[in-house]
């Protein structure tokens, strides 16, 4: 009885054209102190927080709807989430297969203090997966990428990554990722 008033609520907010409140873990995050910042967006427009060439606007189609969470702290601390949620498998298929190209096109971009890297190794969780890190001249990221039915989840967080992208620096990722793509599945568009 109470996973159909679940169900009834999640099918409610997404006709309503939306992902339902809470949807994100850090949606709930504390309040920002004087040196942070939360930015919550449901901007279709937004590229994927992941964005190896630095994309200004989205390149991917069929979006059905989605949220973004992006924290800015001190120095170069930063976490983003992302989900996006696409009208059919094929257009989140599309999707991680753009990503994918993103991330062998800007592997190795620039010189000097201008330059950027990414390495990206699969990932086992959902349907498909990605783990990568970008390296930058003074910081870098950790994310995770996961595509489950047709929604795409994004999570990272500044890091500093090896080649290697050894699977132990990336657990808590890992272990957001692997809920999300349980809670997405409670979304009749997911089509999981």
């Amino acid at each position: 009885m109470i996973q159909m008033g679940v169900a009834v609520a999640l099918a409610a907010a997404m006709m309503s054209g939306g992902l339902p409140d809470g949807m994100l873990f850090m949606e709930s995050h504390p309040p920002a102190k004087e040196w942070e910042t939360y930015k919550e967006t449901d901007s279709r427009n937004l590229p994927l927080q992941l964005n190896p060439c630095f994309h200004r606007s989205r390149r991917d189609g069929g979006r059905l709807t989605t949220r973004a969470v992006l924290y800015a702290g001190d120095g170069y601390e930063s976490k983003y989430e992302q989900l996006v949620v696409y009208k059919d498998v094929e257009h989140a298929k599309r999707a991680m297969n753009l990503l994918r190209a993103d991330l062998r096109k800007c592997a190795d971009v620039g010189k000097g203090w201008e330059r950027y890297r990414y390495f990206s190794r699969p990932l086992d969780v959902g349907d498909e997966g990605l783990r990568a890190g970008g390296r930058f001249f003074e910081n870098g990221e950790h994310a995770v990428a996961v595509r489950r039915g047709a929604a795409v989840y994004l999570v990272g967080e500044s890091a500093w990554p090896t080649k290697s992208l050894p699977i132990q620096r990336f657990r808590d990722l890992i272990a957001q990722a692997e809920t999300m793509t349980v809670r997405v599945c409670e979304l009749p568009e997911a089509s999981c």
